[in-house]
Formats: C-alpha cells, sequence, structure tokens
C-alpha cells in the first residue's frame, strides 16, 4: 500500500476525546464496562478498550447505554438485522434535523432535480428499518419545502407497484431515481420482464444503501441503459443503524473506482486489491473514525453514545488530495481512460477525505486456507461475464464429503437460460478464474491441486447447484439486506 495517502483516523481527537469523557461520567453501561474491563474512568481515549455490539450493546440494559440527554431523541430505528441480531437506536434531533437540506443538496448536485421534473421511489424495506424509514422521511421533508416539481412515492420493496408505478408516471416527469439495495435491483428488471413491462431504463437513476456491491453492477445497469460512462447514473450511500450515515458517492470517487475497475496495472500500483472498494467521501463532522485490524472503530455521541465502537467492515481510510494525485501521475493510464481522469482531474484538491469500504468481515468462507468473505463472493458471482446467466442472487457455504472440502453454490439462473453443460462449465470456470483473481493463494491450489478433479463434475471443488428465478428472489423479499453466506 502507497502510504503516502493512507490515513488512520479521520475526524477530530480532541472531539472524541470529549465523547469519551462525557460518557465515563453520564453513561452507566459504559461505567460498567470499563470497569468489567480493568479500565478506569479518565484514563485518555487512546488506551480506551474497543467495544462493538457483541460486548457492549448486547450486553447492557437498554436504558443503562442512553445519552444523558436521550430525551432530545425523537425517533427510534432498528437495525437489520443480518449480521443475526436486531438492534434499537434512539436518534436525535440535533443529528437529523439537517437531513432533508443535506439530502437536497445532495440530489440537486448529483441529478440536477432542481432542473429536471423528477419522481423519487422508496424501494428500500420500510417499517422501522433505519435506511426505508429515514429515507422516506427525509424525500418527503425536503418535497414539501421545494420550489420545483419533485414527487416522492415510498411503497417499499413491492417490486409490483415500483413497476406499475414507474410505467405509469414516466411521461410526467423527466427522470426517475429509484432508492434501493444494489441486490435488488436485477430482481427489479427480471420481475419487469415477466409481468411484460419494460422499464424505461434510460429515464432511471440509482441511489443504493445497504450493501456493498461489485463495479461491474453499475458497469452492466449504464451499459443496458445506454448511459455514458461518465454520467451521473448511480451513486451509493454509506452507514448503519449504529453510526448513521458516514459518507458518500461523488463523480470524482465513482470515476476512481471505474478507473481501478478497468486499469488492473493502475490498482495494483497504489497498492489497492480486487474486488476494488467503494470509495465514500466522509462527510460526518460529529465522528471521529478509526481503524482497528482493518475494520472501521467509530466514536460518536448519539442517543446511544459509542466510544471506540467496531463496525465489522473492512475499510480503510484515504487522503484524497494524495491519492486523486497519485493517480493522475500514473503511468500506467491510458487513452481509454480519458473520460474519467478528466473527471478527477476537474476534481477540487478540498473534497473530503475518504472511506474505502470492501463490505462485511465479520463473515467469510475458508477454502483450503484463503479467505472469502461476502464481498469478494458477490464479486466473483455479479462479474459481468455472467450477467447474461445468473440473476447474482446466491448462497455460499462449506461442505464435507468424504473428508474433502468443497465451496457449493446455489445460484439462480436467469428465465429461459438451461443449465446445460456448457452453461455449468462456463460458470464453474468464471468462478474458478475471479475467485483465483482475488485470492492468489486460491489459484494456485486449484492449479496444483483442485484442477486434477475438474473433468470430474462430482468432485470439483466448487458445487454449484442452479435453481430457476424467482427461486432465491422470492426469499429475499422478506430480507432487508442480501448475505450471501449461509451457516
Amino acid at each position: 500500500m502507497n502510504n503516502a495517502f493512507v490515513r488512520n483516523f479521520l475526524g477530530s481527537k480532541k472531539l472524541a476525546s470529549e465523547v469519551a469523557q462525557r460518557a465515563q461520567t453520564s453513561v452507566p453501561a459504559y461505567k460498567k464496562f470499563l470497569q468489567k474491563h480493568g479500565f478506569n474512568v479518565g484514563d485518555p481515549f487512546e488506551n480506551l478498550p474497543k467495544s462493538d455490539k457483541e460486548t457492549y450493546a448486547k450486553v447492557y440494559l437498554w436504558n443503562e447505554l442512553l445519552a444523558d440527554d436521550y430525551e432530545e431523541c425523537f425517533s427510534i430505528i432498528r437495525s437489520s438485522g443480518s449480521s443475526g441480531h436486531k438492534f434499537y437506536w434512539p436518534q436525535m434531533k440535533s443529528a437529523n434535523r439537517s437531513s432533508p437540506a443535506a439530502l437536497k443538496n445532495f440530489l440537486e448536485n448529483a441529478f440536477a432535480i432542481h432542473q429536471k421534473k423528477t419522481l423519487a421511489i422508496v424501494g428500500l424495506s420500510l417499517g422501522s428499518w433505519l435506511g426505508g424509514d429515514t429515507m422516506s422521511w427525509s424525500l418527503k421533508s425536503m418535497a414539501v419545502d421545494t420550489t420545483y416539481p419533485f414527487f416522492v412515492f415510498s411503497p417499499g420493496n413491492n417490486l409490483d407497484e415500483i413497476i406499475e408505478t414507474i410505467n405509469s408516471t414516466q411521461s410526467l416527469v423527466e427522470q426517475i431515481i429509484l432508492f434501493v439495495a444494489p441486490s435488488a435491483i436485477a430482481y427489479l428488471q427480471l420481475k419487469a420482464t415477466e409481468l411484460k413491462q419494460p422499464l424505461p431504463l434510460d429515464k432511471i437513476k440509482y441511489v443504493v444503501v445497504a450493501e456493498p456491491f461489485a463495479e461491474s453492477l453499475r458497469a452492466s445497469l449504464q451499459k443496458r441503459a445506454g448511459v455514458a460512462d461518465n454520467t451521473p447514473f448511480m451513486y451509493s450511500l454509506y452507514g448503519s443503524a449504529d453510526t448513521g450515515t458516514l459518507g458518500v458517492e461523488s463523480q470524482p470517487t465513482i470515476a476512481l473506482r471505474k478507473l481501478l475497475y478497468q486499469n488492473s496495472a493502475l490498482a495494483s500500483e497504489l497498492g489497492i486489491e480486487s474486488p476494488i472498494p467503494n470509495f465514500f467521501h466522509f462527510l460526518s463532522s460529529d465522528t471521529f473514525l478509526e481503524t482497528v485490524d482493518g475494520h472501521l472503530c467509530v466514536t460518536r455521541w448519539q442517543g446511544i453514545p459509542i466510544v471506540r465502537y467496531i463496525v465489522y467492515d473492512r475499510v480503510s481510510l484515504y487522503k484524497w488530495k494524495e491519492l486523486r494525485q497519485a493517480v493522475l501521475n500514473s503511468k500506467h493510464l491510458n487513452s481509454s481512460n480519458e473520460a474519467l481522469i478528466e473527471i478527477l482531474s476537474k476534481a477540487s484538491e478540498q473534497l473530503p477525505d475518504l472511506l474505502a469500504v470492501t463490505g462485511r468481515a465479520d463473515k467469510c468462507l475458508i477454502v483450503g486456507g484463503s479467505n472469502f468473505t461476502e464481498y469478494i463472493l458477490d464479486a466473483a458471482v455479479k462479474c459481468e461475464e455472467l450477467d447474461q446467466i445468473l440473476t447474482g442472487l446466491y448462497r455460499a457455504k462449506l461442505v464435507y464429503e468424504e473428508d474433502r472440502q468443497y465451496l457449493a453454490f446455489d445460484l439462480e439462473i436467469r428465465q429461459d437460460i438451461s443449465p446445460e453443460q456448457e452453461i455449468i462449465d462456463r460458470v464453474y470456470y468464471s468462478l474458478i478464474n475471479s475467485l483465483g483473481q482475488f485470492k492468489p493463494s486460491f489459484r494456485s491450489q486449484w492449479q496444483n491441486i483442485y484442477s486434477a478433479w475438474d473433468n470430474h463434475p462430482t468432485k470439483r471443488v466448487l458445487k454449484l447447484n442452479f435453481i430457476p428465478w424467482p427461486g432465491l428472489s422470492e426469499l429475499a423479499k422478506t430480507s432487508i439486506k442480501q448475505r450471501g453466506i449461509i451457516n
């Protein structure tokens, strides 16, 4: 890794110390937590222990975890439960009062909603989950105060309603912004095909939350929509119920990610491994971020204050100015990168620094000593090469037969695709190639060991089970987030 643009923290250390000191004196659960782990009230910030949901939030009574100004809260939201445990987080008025205005500013800059008649559709799971509830509230709050046409529809993840509304209103608006989990986009398009109600792909833009995604997804969607590579099309927001929103993509960070995705030599020069992370500008001024063993560590005063709290996402922190310059100075740039280079060269050096996020790190499958996180498996299954065969939805687990280890996939196959041997082989070798690219140790093992059984389908190291659409999509309807690894 090029240390010239790596940061160890983002935000104010002074603010972090103040949050920690206040928690030590006013939050009963945090006092007990320090005592339990052999620390004293008054210990300096850098000496304080790390905490997480298992060791802190779930251990103490909810009312013991609350801030001393908890009465300033105005709502309670819950985490998605995708890690196996739901939790309830009170939201502060002060931290959320500016959210509608911030969202309005973002959408005006990203999609020029002040110049184009726009329909916004909240296709995220509603109810008490942060993503859907907060997005619907923020959009409707800002819509009330706009001086231009901006309409909001919040059907949640009801695909039929989304499709019906898009097709019945498309002639009334210039663009449709769909707020959705990235894994749901393929299901929406497949459902529209099944209903024989094709979507106006050239009008649809996306704001995605809840999950990381491979850059191949954005590339595939733009190609289908006939949208140029340098046109505002799909943005991702980053945050969690535990921490609130922490970052957002911009056209320059999207251009950066596309460059690294398209140019492996550039990524290698910078020391950024595949799958390429999402790059988010850090926007939460009341938050202090560190990295601990590659995991995100957050300190923030909120309804339930968190001090050195581990969020199990694999994250690196980068200096924007230095990383941008390193890319522009690279000898590996070529003419095919021209449009993306122009976006980066015109971008301000003063943009906020970056979180580079490569997805959840608390779940992985270990195959012959090679660790495969969901982020890696997502990138392998959802690659452009397999886009016409698979929907992108999968379930992966380890299985053992006669003391031999296999990586087993349930893979949802697109309509009208038959899993004949040619298709099976194409998917198998694509996955082998992708997994080997992300983990050279696995490629070496396949070349030296596993490939000997490739001519015996039942003995291949990857066991592929093809499920006709919508076999897995139907199951995904009740989930807020897609989780590919199953126990």
